[in-house]
């Protein structure tokens, strides 16, 4: 029932056509190119009773034929050519465009009709197995701004007199609790000397801000627990004041916050680095460092004549892709190289999209013989299982594997592929798709080691 709501409500805005052979879609209304060609070419509504052709009317040879009436409009012409037409038939499919494989389930519409409420950053980081539930509990409730304060109990429609009870001089609320007290900002000043970081004290939200994103599991943990375990401490230590008519000092309460970092420190089952381990003592806690079990020696191999090797990776940063690649052949030879800036797609599409741009440019320069390599299982495993191509890629990628070469695709280590993955990295950098007769200077160590086949270590 919801799946057939569904489709007569949001069909035309939120489904699209991959075109196949063109003979299940209507040339004039269905969406094949973002909107109908009746409503990009604004069509008088009297003439839709007479427009009965289907795509198939403009497609010959699995080639556009576009008719003289759509040419006076170069700009939509020009647009219908960008429009890829596979070269062996296939199906028209309508796709859900908000499903990677452009099906639509059940639960792809409940969740449409029914949006989630956006992820709160800082909500996946404060439940962690070494951090006792009821304190992150506590400072969840205080970034909701949920706390039982003197404030909040006023606006549920509680007379009562407020005062902050560690300070006396403000009225009890959550901001000026923990943020603007005395004596919490005396406990953050403290803990800003032994976290050897600033903690900012702007806003709720600010606290979790010195985290640095990218630091060792360990530390991670030591860092979010001790904001945490701060917070519940503060709260704490208002509440021993407020409910028991007793005094709390400054000292006891750093006594209890130092006390539960160490714990939590103990508990963790991360990792450190060497930078790490002065930072990690201040708090008591004894650095664990990575284990390493194997040393795998990764060793990028040139093909035998007369094939031509493409190695291919893709880079994401910011939520924004790049792919690049590089081909040589049986004597190590630099080929050329290429990168691609593709704007705001996942990493499995640029990992893809690197791919069948190695494929296009083979087939353009009439290789025969294509070995692809990239560091991404998952792109490896999509010439066995086309499925995972996503729909908007479908007949591109038809195009690549149905082109009369012999291709096969392998994966490496990620430490095997790192001329790829620096081209792609460049990507980030570029307008467009940018190819390279000449190698890039960056990358010149890297590309030396490969030709002399010397080995990448990879530690597990």
């Amino acid at each position: 029932m919801v799946k057939t709501i569904y489709n007569k409500t949001y069909r035309m805005t939120n489904t699209r056509w991959i075109v196949g052979n063109g003979e299940n879609m209507q040339l004039w209304f269905d969406n094949w190119m973002g909107s109908s060609l009746a409503t990009m070419l604004k069509l008088s509504t009297h003439l839709f009773p007479h427009l009965k052709a289907t795509l198939a009317f403009v497609i010959t040879d699995g080639k556009w034929d576009i008719p003289r009436i759509i040419l006076d409009f170069p700009l939509v012409a020009a647009q219908i050519m960008q429009v890829t037409l596979p070269v062996s038939p296939l199906l028209d499919k309508c796709a859900w465009i908000h499903s990677p494989d452009g099906e639509l389930s059940s639960k792809l519409a409940f969740q449409f009709l029914n949006p989630v409420p956006p992820n709160l950053d800082w909500a996946t980081d404060i439940w962690r197995p070494c951090i006792p539930p009821s304190h992150s509990l506590i400072f969840w409730r205080f970034m909701l701004s949920k706390l039982p304060t003197d404030e909040n109990l006023q606006l549920r429609g509680c007379t009562l007199v407020s005062m902050c009870p560690l300070c006396y001089n403000h009225a009890d609320s959550s901001t000026h609790l923990f943020l603007e007290c005395a004596f919490s900002q005396t406990i953050w000043h403290w803990l800003d000397t032994k976290l050897q970081r600033p903690i900012p004290l702007a806003a709720p939200t600010s606290l979790l801000s010195c985290i640095p994103q990218r630091c060792s599991s360990q530390l991670r943990d030591v860092l979010v627990a001790a904001i945490v375990h701060s917070v519940h401490a503060i709260w704490l230590a208002r509440n021993v004041v407020r409910f028991n008519a007793t005094s709390v000092t400054i000292h006891a309460t750093m006594a209890k916050i130092t006390s539960m970092i160490a714990m939590s420190g103990a508990i963790s089952k991360g990792y450190c680095l060497r930078s790490d381990v002065v930072i990690l003592e201040n708090q008591f806690v004894s650095p664990l460092h990575r284990r390493v079990w194997d040393i795998i020696p990764v060793v990028w191999k040139p093909p035998s004549s007369p094939w031509v090797k493409a190695n291919t990776g893709g880079s994401v940063r910011n939520l924004m892709a790049a792919c690049g690649g590089i081909f040589r052949d049986s004597h190590n030879t630099f080929f050329v190289g290429f990168a691609s800036n593709l704007g705001r797609v996942y990493v499995f599409e640029a990992e893809i999209m690197g791919l069948m741009v190695a494929m296009e440019y083979a087939s353009s320069n009439r290789w025969t013989r294509l070995w692809l390599e990239s560091d991404s299982s998952s792109a490896v495993q999509a010439f066995h299982k086309p499925s995972l191509i996503p729909v908007c890629l479908r007949n591109r990628w038809h195009n690549c594997t149905h082109n009369g070469m012999f291709i096969i695709c392998s994966h490496i280590f990620r430490e095997g592929n790192v001329c790829a993955n620096g081209l792609a990295a460049l990507g980030h950098d570029l307008n467009d798709t940018t190819w390279f007769t000449l190698l890039s200077p960056s990358l010149g160590p890297d590309f030396s080691r490969d030709r002399n086949e010397l080995p990448n270590f990879r530690f597990s």
